[in-house]
């Protein structure tokens, strides 16, 4: 309300994060101009001394939340059992997420949870995977998925609308809400051959970002 009311410009880091807020700013009554401006990607320089396991593996990156849905993974790992590829979850756990931390705890086959890695590492993890799954059903912008694009791995995500400008048709897209898709795909990609992505990525960047704020203001 307090943005609504004295903001001179509003900077927004996609457009789905510009939709949303402006049909907040709507019911408060003023909508102040509105800017988006995609976030730049740093691409993380990969840590060459980092052991990563023998392909195929799943690498899962995020705050362990709700809203990042590790629970679809878990229970697509729980049915495939052990023989199962590996699927990394690198994150620090959060806030509201008993039941999921209860279930790694308690451990689940061929999941295993890295929550203390520097960017190099999880960079070098990427960078040879099989694939990264972000299976969140909310996003104002998905870092993880640029990066790890940006490094060359494959991306299976959401069907969110914010990947549509940022991701474009370089992510392979599948409704968290379809289990059945998410594991067909996961499996197919376990057998895909490596390296075989169409077109090379092009992240947004930070001069991208700042040309389109500071010609707004």
């Amino acid at each position: 309300a307090l943005v609504s009311r004295h903001a001179d410009q509003v900077i927004c880091t996609s457009a789905q994060c510009e939709a949303d807020v402006t049909r907040w700013f709507a019911d408060m009554g003023r909508v102040p101009p509105i800017t988006t401006a995609l976030l730049g990607i740093d691409v993380p320089e990969v840590d060459p001394d980092f052991l990563v396991p023998k392909a195929p593996y799943f690498v899962c990156v995020g705050t362990i939340e709700p809203r990042k849905n590790h629970a679809l993974l878990f229970d697509i790992w729980d049915d495939w059992g052990p023989d199962a590829p590996p699927l990394i979850v690198c994150g620090k756990r959060g806030w509201n997420n008993d039941a999921v931390f209860a279930r790694l705890d308690a451990g689940i086959p061929q999941i295993v949870e890295m929550n203390d890695l520097s960017d190099g590492q999880i960079g070098a993890l990427l960078q040879n995977a099989t694939a990264m799954l972000f299976p969140s059903y909310s996003e104002g912008f998905g870092l993880p998925p640029a990066e790890a694009l940006a490094l060359g791995c494959r991306v299976l995500c959401a069907d969110l609308p914010v990947y549509g400008k940022i991701l474009g048709n370089h992510a392979v897209y599948a409704s968290h809400l379809d289990r059945y898709l998410w594991e067909k795909t996961i499996k197919n990609l376990a057998t895909a051959v490596s390296g075989d992505q169409t077109s090379q990525y092009d992240p947004p960047t930070w001069a991208a970002h700042f040309k389109a704020v500071l010609t707004a203001v």
